[in-house]
């Protein structure tokens, strides 16, 4: 349920009190699901506004909320950026920020999956400068910063913000805003990868920084680069194992994916046996001779199992000739007083 005009004022005004929105959040551009920003896009069907959007999305000990918190997106986006052009980014002013930290800023191309860095903001995060006690004040509270010129261009961009906190529990705070980048309109970018950190206890720990505020920066030194592609930017497909099916692959990191063609797997009926000649009527029983499959010099590929062996034997009919021809087709219709005999192939 989303609630309005007074109800949503009362609410709020409530979680302040009891300390719930004793964190950090954005404000600009539009978060998702967030009632403390404006001007954002109507919410998804089945959504609600999350009055304690402040809140971490996870500690070093388990994970609380997905990255993004929320991974279902605006319809549209909440704002259009410019590749090459500044942008400016804003806190609410009801934040507690832990005696500041490491701040990123990020892009995903891919729906979320993963995170390019645009910008950094590390060590004194909301501070701009080394605290000389621990503080929960914000000293800054928005960023203005260039976004990259070779951006590529896509209508569902994802934004985050995420931040690793100096003071207190060890917690991973993350917002995302849905955004337009209007930059090149094929291609890619790279950059390094969003750090993440505190986020459960198969994540990295960033301990309390205790004063020293380089605690970390060795990991944001190590961040491998990634890169992301635009609207109409395509990968190779990748090649499946031979004898496997392979599961369809990211063909960019747009989120557009394409599957990998499969070998053709041949054909496992058996082939029929060369047509009989008809019954003769001389009086003697003659054998009629099926012919064995030719043999080959290499077995065939049978999807990563071994091709079935050659038959050492083959089944031998004999008819007796006061039998009427075969019908048409060139089978002999089956007698009770048929016999069969295994003759060994030499």
């Amino acid at each position: 349920m989303r609630l309005q005009g007074p109800f949503a004022f009362i609410a709020s005004v409530l979680l302040a009190a009891t300390g719930v929105l004793a964190h950090v959040s954005l404000k600009t551009p539009c978060v998702r699901y967030s009632p403390f920003c404006t001007g954002c896009p109507a919410l998804p069907a089945g959504q609600s506004l999350d009055y304690s959007i402040n809140a971490p999305i996870g500690t070093n000990q388990y994970v609380s909320q997905p990255l993004c918190k929320y991974t279902t997106p605006y319809a549209t986006p909440a704002v259009t950026w410019a590749a090459g052009k500044t942008v400016t980014v804003e806190f609410n002013p009801h934040a507690a920020i832990h005696s500041g930290g490491h701040c990123s800023f990020s892009l995903s191309y891919d729906g979320g999956k993963t995170f390019v860095v645009v910008h950094d903001e590390l060590r004194y995060c909301f501070l701009g400068a080394k605290p000389s006690a621990l503080v929960n004040t914000a000293a800054i509270l928005s960023y203005s910063f260039k976004l990259p010129e070779t951006l590529p261009s896509s209508d569902r961009v994802v934004f985050a913000w995420s931040f690793i906190n100096s003071s207190g529990n060890r917690e991973f705070y993350m917002n995302c805003a849905d955004v337009a980048i209007k930059g090149a309109d094929s291609g890619s970018f790279s950059g390094p990868e969003m750090l993440i950190a505190n986020y459960g206890p198969n994540s990295p720990t960033i301990p309390e920084f205790n004063g020293d505020y380089e605690t970390g920066i060795d990991l944001f030194n190590s961040r491998r680069n990634i890169t992301v592609y635009g609207n109409s930017a395509q990968q190779a497909p990748v090649s499946p194992v031979q004898g496997s099916y392979a599961e369809p692959q990211p063909s960019s990191i747009d989120g557009s994916f394409a599957v990998s063609t499969l070998p053709a797997i041949p054909s496992m009926a058996p082939t029929p046996p060369a047509p009989l000649p008809s019954a003769d009527t001389s009086g003697d029983v003659k054998p009629t001779m099926i012919p064995a499959p030719p043999m080959t010099s290499e077995a065939p590929a049978y999807h990563g199992y071994a091709a079935p062996s050659t038959a050492l034997f083959t089944t031998v009919s004999t008819v007796p000739t006061s039998l009427p021809a075969a019908a048409s087709g060139g089978y002999i219709s089956k007698s009770p007083h048929a016999a069969s005999k295994c003759v060994k192939r030499m």
